[in-house]
């Protein structure tokens, strides 16, 4: 070997080295990106399911308030309480029964178990909480029905430069114009939810179908906690992969599951809520655009936003 060839050869082997120690690196960004010990995991399953026990309990309590029952919140527990007929039954929640329990009094008497499961209103509620009916809707305000009342105010929220009148306040104007609605379809699978809704006013009725693609919906959730945590000045994402994928920081990772099985395990009364909304503009033809379409462009726009930044 000249002497001319010794340095080219120390260079090229300084550069594979350079090179490997990279790839070291980047390999070692990646495992303390996605390792979690046992007792971590475990944790964070233990905090997911037990959040969902909340949101479950949160909905079980909306569906009493809108099924007419009454609320009493004391120092240690919430009951829900509502007269039927020549009984009372209620639902508790305490420390002893975290997710609630049926009682009720009739003729100075406590009721068996066989007998509250003959209560209508309880029946219901144990179908809510199997997924067989959606949640009611809140009774209806009552106002004269004109054409003011169509305008964008009260249940509305904001998108880009206006408002659009949410699920809440549609029902109002349904409820006013003596719309009905009709779920036609209601089916969740592995892959997404969809629902069909039909709206009837007078001999008219209109469909609205909506699906929720669990693939695309866990991307669309991914991107904007990533959005916000940025805006918090919080690390989302520590590197990106040999492709270019950017590789998510624990507290990323965590959040993005844990709305992602929130999302997922009301998907199906979400899609209900907005196929219904959907079909009752619709049928009382205003023009408002579908929610779909507003959180596509919604979309669009941060990530637009986002490429302009980078």
């Amino acid at each position: 070997m000249t002497d001319q060839q010794q340095p080219l050869v120390k260079e090229e082997k300084e550069e594979k080295k350079e090179e490997k120690e990279k790839k070291e690196e980047k390999k070692d960004i990646v495992e303390e990106a996605v390792a979690m010990s046992e007792e971590e995991f475990e944790a964070e399953v233990k905090e997911v399911h037990e959040d969902m026990k909340q949101w479950q309990r949160e909905d079980e309590q909306e569906f009493l308030r809108r099924s007419g029952f009454h609320e009493r919140k004391m120092e240690d527990k919430i009951q829900f309480i509502k007269k039927v007929g020549n009984a009372i039954i209620g639902r508790t929640y305490n420390e002893k029964f975290k997710n609630g329990i049926f009682w009720g009094i009739r003729d100075g008497k406590q009721m068996t178990t066989e007998e509250l499961k003959k209560i209508e209103d309880i029946q219901r509620f144990n179908a809510f909480r199997r997924g067989e009916i959606q949640m009611p809707q809140p009774p209806a305000v009552k106002r004269e029905v004109q054409e003011k009342a169509f305008e964008a105010r009260g249940g509305v929220y904001q998108v880009a430069n206006h408002e659009e009148p949410d699920a809440w306040l549609v029902q109002q104007w349904a409820n006013q114009a003596g719309v009905s609605t009709e779920v036609r379809e209601a089916i969740q699978t592995d892959e997404q939810a969809k629902a069909t809704v039909r709206a009837y006013l007078g001999a008219q009725f209109v469909d609205a179908t909506v699906i929720h693609h669990f693939s695309i919906s866990k991307e669309l959730i991914a991107f904007e906690i990533i959005e916000k945590m940025q805006e918090k000045g919080e690390q989302a994402i520590e590197g990106y992969d040999e492709e270019g994928k950017p590789i998510l920081s624990q507290k990323a990772k965590y959040r993005i599951y844990k709305r992602f099985i929130h999302f997922r395990n009301f998907a199906i009364r979400d899609a209900i809520s907005k196929a219904a909304r959907i079909a009752q503009l619709k049928i009382l033809n205003k023009e408002w655009r579908e929610e779909e379409e507003i959180e596509a462009e919604a979309s669009e726009v941060r990530m637009v936003q986002e490429e302009k930044r980078g």
